[in-house]
């Protein structure tokens, strides 16, 4: 049996948000079903001479790929994607580095995990 393959077994799925030393959130790492959560409250299609065009708003890809990775927050509002927009700079700064440089590392970190998943064969 292959044991702690999945996402939220691994270490580094989630990470607590501090600014200045105090902790405002706990972020967790992007699955499948939230980048699809991402795209599809982020995209706009229409057809356009027979074909179907696909336009994102990318700052409410940002907005919404916020809400998708918390988990929980110190603030004394519901996460909503409304609030989240609401933050000040310094809030959502953090948050969103946050997020970022948990997808790099979560990135870089894939063949760790992919070590743990039977080999295929050729």
């Amino acid at each position: 049996m292959i044991k702690n393959c999945f996402m939220d077994e691994q270490p580094n799925f989630i990470k607590e948000v501090k600014v200045d030393g105090e902790k405002i959130a706990v972020i967790k790492a992007l699955s499948r079903n939230d980048r699809a959560e991402i795209e599809e409250k982020s995209a706009t299609k229409e057809l356009k001479d027979g074909e179907i065009v696909v336009k994102f708003n990318f700052q409410k890809m940002q907005i919404v790929r916020m809400k998708c990775a918390l988990k929980s927050w110190e603030l004394d509002r519901d996460i909503t994607i409304e609030n989240i927009g609401l933050l000040p700079d310094k809030y959502f700064d953090a948050i969103d580095t946050a997020i970022q440089k948990m997808e790099a590392d979560w990135n870089a970190n894939k063949e760790g995990i992919s070590k743990n998943s039977p080999k295929q064969s050729d």
